[in-house]
């Protein structure tokens, strides 16, 4: 009897087994997690500062240079390494032959660096309305011809403009430039005046600035003298041991060729040099 108990309740609990799900819950996966990257954070760009806009520089007017000479209406600076004095003159109207002018202020030059030069170094003050009445078949047309270069025009084969008027004529001009001064604007180059075919040297070489005030009323006019190593002493002789008339045969060439020399030549290669000069005429006053 307990036998069949143990039977019946054996095929009990199999039949309950058989109505159990046999579902399982999976395990948990074993792949690692996707781990997403954060997004990157980017730094923001670094502010740069605007480019700094500079103004164009202004152009100013260059100031009045300093003057320790007074003569009359003129002042300038002297400096003492281009001559040691002056003289100061008011020269009486002429009106005979080539001595027809003006009265006008003269500066001459004392001690200055360059000894028995033809000319002596001077700067003279002329008034532009009673030259041209005194001689107006010449100075009105010489005061068009400067203020034409000095507006910029261009320089022509001919002579440059100078006063006084000289009883000789140009053999040649070199190292020309526009130059202003303190009351105005001129002209400056190097020449030489004779009556013949003159080789050119140290003793007739001078440096012209002419100028005129920008009222129009004053002529400026510096002969000071000048002079460079590639150049004779003097005019004695003609260069090459040419004969007179070999020379003057062929002396247009020759010009032309010793322009081009001097033109080449540094400022500084010329004594005075040609920037002490620059700086003499450049710091004129002009005060009637």
């Amino acid at each position: 009897m307990k036998r069949l108990v143990y039977l019946l309740v054996a095929f009990a609990i199999l039949m309950l087994a058989c109505n159990i799900s046999t579902t399982a819950t999976p395990p948990p996966s074993t792949e690692p997690p996707v781990v997403t990257e954060p997004p990157v954070v980017t730094e923001p760009p670094a502010e740069t500062e605007p480019p700094i806009v500079t103004e164009p520089p202004v152009v100013t007017e260059p100031p009045v240079s300093q003057t320790n000479v007074t003569c009359n209406e003129l002042s300038l600076f002297l400096d003492p390494g281009l001559a040691s004095g002056y003289d100061c003159q008011t020269v009486p109207e002429a009106g005979e032959e080539f001595e027809v002018h003006p009265q006008y202020t003269e500066l001459t030059l004392t001690g200055y660096v360059l000894a028995d030069r033809f000319f002596t170094p001077h700067i003279d003050v002329f008034p532009v309305q009673r030259f041209s009445e005194l001689v107006p078949d010449n100075v009105p047309a010489r005061v068009d011809a400067l203020q034409a270069l000095v507006a910029g025009g261009p320089v022509g084969p001919g002579a440059l403009p100078l006063l006084p008027i000289f009883n000789a004529a140009e053999t040649f001009h070199a190292q020309y430039m526009v130059v202003p001064f303190g009351s105005g604007t001129g002209i400056r180059y190097l020449t030489l005046y004779a009556q013949y075919a003159a080789p050119v040297n140290n003793h007739d070489m001078f440096y012209s600035f002419q100028g005129l005030t920008a009222d129009g009323q004053f002529w400026v006019s510096g002969i000071l003298p000048a002079s460079n190593p590639l150049l004779p002493d003097n005019a004695d002789n003609p260069p090459g041991g040419q004969s007179w008339e070999e020379f003057s045969n062929n002396y247009a060439p020759y010009i032309t060729d010793m322009t081009n020399q001097l033109n080449s030549q540094p400022a500084d290669a010329y004594a005075p040099s040609l920037a002490a000069l620059d700086a003499l005429v450049s710091s004129i006053l002009i005060q009637p």
